[in-house]
């Protein structure tokens, strides 16, 4: 009889063990991040920079971004890759800028050579900063500043075919040959 009641006074302790112990962790955790959070370099100290990405102006002419002209120097903008080419659900093309400052896309046109065009809106409008790239869809769906839906209902590309990007003033800026 004296071991049946030692097995709740341990079962008791070993649960009051568990409670404090997680009590003690998260407390060590949440001043470790406490401290840590003012004492830590931020990030380009350390050599990193954040990831540029494409950026979607709503229309508050919040971003003011340089704006890029043509040079001798090279391309403003690489078509990289069509993904997927004649499967909607998965068919994309990703773009990819290339060179110095930001590249206001309003106006510029992706085609294909069958007559299909998707043209770049001013409003909300797409700028890609230096190394930023986005993915224009081909299906339907809600734009992000990483991907913009073109709301079709068939796949548009297919092997072989040439995409071309043409700037506000129908220059051809960039080709690429779908494999």
């Amino acid at each position: 009889m004296r071991s049946g009641h030692r097995r709740p006074g341990i079962l008791l302790y070993l649960i009051l063990n568990i409670i404090v112990s997680a009590a003690t962790t998260l407390g060590v955790l949440a001043i470790w991040d406490r401290v840590m959070s003012r004492e830590m370099p931020p990030a380009e100290a350390w050599g990193f920079k954040p990831a540029p990405t494409a950026t979607i102006d709503p229309g508050g002419g919040v971003l003011q971004p340089v704006e890029v002209t043509p040079t001798a120097t090279g391309p403003l903008i690489e078509i990289k890759s069509v993904v997927a080419a004649g499967d909607l659900a998965q068919e994309y093309v990703l773009l990819r800028r290339l060179g110095e400052g930001d590249l206001r896309l309003a106006g510029w046109v992706l085609q294909d050579q069958n007559g299909h065009e998707y043209m770049f809106p001013s409003s909300p409008e797409l700028i890609l900063f230096k190394d930023g790239a986005v993915q224009i869809a081909t299906r339907a769906g809600e734009d992000t500043p990483t991907e913009i839906f073109w709301n079709l209902t068939k796949a548009v590309w297919s092997s072989g075919e040439t995409v071309t990007l043409l700037d506000q003033n129908g220059n051809v800026r960039a080709e690429y040959r779908v494999p």
